[in-house]
């Protein structure tokens, strides 16, 4: 069986006094698999992933221990130094949904920003490093470009370009396909499927298009009342019992991507 890289366990989330967004919520990431978190917008999907990554915490419960568990490669990420998380996070890639970008540097001085930061690598290594990515994400031309002088499904590669430059194990994705047009979803897709072979990453991405799970052969659990689903196809889901469920398949054109 494959390894696990990332798993919460029981775990719950709320904001301020309002009800839990997480009520409960176990998810395994294993090395090579494309997991999809999907469900309805503003119900703590991208919320999910900061937890993952240790970038949010939950609050305490009446007895005062946090409100569930989450492990980064095995180390629990609320009993460690953060110090000790930063280092796991280097581990990781993660693409923001809005891409986070740094304006005023080119997409080539973007990519090499969290190789400056956390490696020993020497400058001609780095810019091997930031050649080899630009032309893997089909950049190349545009690499001395500014964000705000690309293209939507530009700036998401140049991100991407960015999370992979550290040679992640696991890709986090926040609504990858967001704002993209069908040819630049497929192509950014295409991509991510291409890393996935050729580098073995294990790819968590919380999107309403489930069919992106289908695009990359990849598996759904939805998140739904604080909790989520057992993992199912795009197909499974699709032919469901449960309305809800099919609810959210049911504006796909899940034709769009063959």
């Amino acid at each position: 069986m494959s390894e696990v890289l990332s798993e919460a366990c029981g775990l719950r989330f709320s904001y301020a006094e309002g009800l839990p967004i997480l009520d409960g919520v176990d998810l395994e990431i294993r090395r090579g698999e494309v997991l999809l978190v999907g469900g309805e917008s503003g119900k703590g999907k991208s919320t999910l992933l900061r937890l993952l990554l240790g970038l949010e915490k939950p609050l305490p419960d009446m007895t005062g221990s946090c409100c569930g568990q989450v492990f980064l490669f095995g180390e629990d990420c609320w009993d460690v130094p953060v110090s000790r998380v930063r280092e796991l996070r280097q581990r990781t890639g993660f693409v923001f949904q809005g891409n986070a970008l740094i304006s005023h540097l080119s997409v080539a001085e973007n990519i090499a920003v969290p190789l400056h930061y956390h490696t020993k690598q020497t400058d001609r290594e780095i810019d091997e490093t930031v050649h080899r990515w630009v032309d893997n994400l089909l950049l190349t031309g545009h690499e001395h470009k500014r964000p705000a002088h690309l293209s939507l499904g530009m700036q998401r590669r140049a991100a991407m370009a960015r999370a992979m430059a550290m040679n992640p194990e696991i890709l986090f994705l926040d609504e990858p396909t967001a704002g993209l047009d069908v040819k630049n979803s497929e192509i950014f897709l295409s991509l991510v499927g291409n890393l996935r072979a050729l580098s073995n990453v294990a790819i968590l991405m919380v999107s309403h298009d489930l069919a992106s799970a289908r695009f990359l052969d990849g598996k759904i659990q939805l998140l739904m009342d604080g909790v989520l689903r057992e993992p199912k196809t795009y197909g499974d889901i699709s032919d469901s019992d449960d309305p809800r469920e099919r609810e959210l398949v049911r504006d796909d054109d899940d034709t769009r991507f063959e």
